[in-house]
């Protein structure tokens, strides 16, 4: 029972970097079809259906986690503290930036929350990183986490960033007009490679220095998203959404290791069960209902934007 809790937050939180990792990478790259507002205003017209999604599956997977291990939660708290405020904060900041950029029509306002859109999704992406990082290297209960960080962490937060970029880039592959294709292409034959060899570098150093985090599971993962991102960059031209599901792939894989360091503090902090039995009672609902949404959306929304597709932001 306790491998079925632990099995169904992994796939909770590798879905939401799959999924909002697609945002997160389009803001980043959010000049890569061009630099005028027609570009920019595609790149969020190609994110806009899924994003609203994103937060939802978010909270879900955020809640199932309080309620399944509520112990857990204070030691992670208690050591990560201010990397997960900062996650909070640059979380609430790139939000604002979709929200407010098509308020107002004036330019200078529309450039200005492009610009934070752009820097606070490339930090969104570098702190979840380096979360990962250090979780995965520091027993939860330790003393909290402070600056300047190990390079361990530090190369989380570098390849999760590239993975993001590569996995944002393939999505807007297929969701830009073809005219403005161009941008997101280079960036996934550019950098696919150097998110190929970010992975196989943390999956060598895990295996040298034997991290807790590195067991069967992280080394398949890890080595799946190598040879997903180099197959995405011979058949993102020819077949963008079988290189948008590749990347989809590596953005997923953080949450593996993060499981498996996790899991030796998680089987001792596990609800009571009377209160498990519960929350699967209300899972078995909510959970089917928004992937099913979730699925939907993508079904209708998963294709090229032209004249006709409604604009959310």
């Amino acid at each position: 029972m306790n491998a079925f809790w632990f099995c169904l937050l992994g796939a909770l939180f590798g879905v939401y970097l799959m999924l909002d990792g697609t945002v997160i990478g389009a803001g980043m790259l959010l000049r890569a079809g061009g630099s005028g507002e027609r570009a920019r205003r595609a790149t969020v017209t190609a994110f806009g259906p899924f994003f609203l999604g994103n937060e939802v599956w978010l909270v879900v997977t955020v809640a199932t986690f309080l309620a399944v291990l509520p112990r857990l939660e204070g030691a992670l708290f208690r050591t990560h503290y201010p990397l997960i405020a900062a996650v909070l904060v640059i979380w609430m900041i790139r939000d604002a930036a979709v929200w407010f950029r098509s308020r107002l029509e004036r330019p200078g306002w529309r450039r200005g929350w492009d610009r934070v859109l752009t820097g606070a999704s490339t930090a969104f992406a570098a702190a979840l990183g380096l979360l990962v990082g250090n979780v995965v290297t520091t027993p939860p209960g330790s003393e909290p986490v402070r600056m300047p960080f190990g390079w361990h962490p530090l190369l989380w937060a570098l390849t999760v960033t590239v993975v993001f970029l590569v996995h944002g880039a393939a999505f807007l592959v297929v969701r830009l007009p073809a005219d403005l294709i161009g941008g997101p292409l280079r960036v996934v034959r550019r950098l696919a490679p150097a998110a190929a060899a970010s992975y196989a570098v943390l999956l060598g150093a895990g295996l040298l220095t034997g991290s807790p985090s590195q067991g069967t599971g992280a080394v398949a993962a890890e080595a799946t998203a190598v040879v997903a991102l180099v197959a995405s960059v011979r058949i993102v031209a020819a077949r963008p959404r079988i290189a948008s599901a590749l990347t989809a792939l590596a953005a997923a894989v953080p949450a593996v290791p993060v499981g498996l360091r996790l899991e030796p503090a998680a089987a001792r902090s596990l609800a009571a069960g009377p209160a498990l039995d519960a929350l699967a009672a209300l899972l078995v609902v909510v959970i089917p209902l928004v992937t099913a949404v979730q699925a939907w959306t993508w079904w209708a929304f998963l294709r090229r934007i032209d004249a006709r597709t409604p604009v959310f932001f």
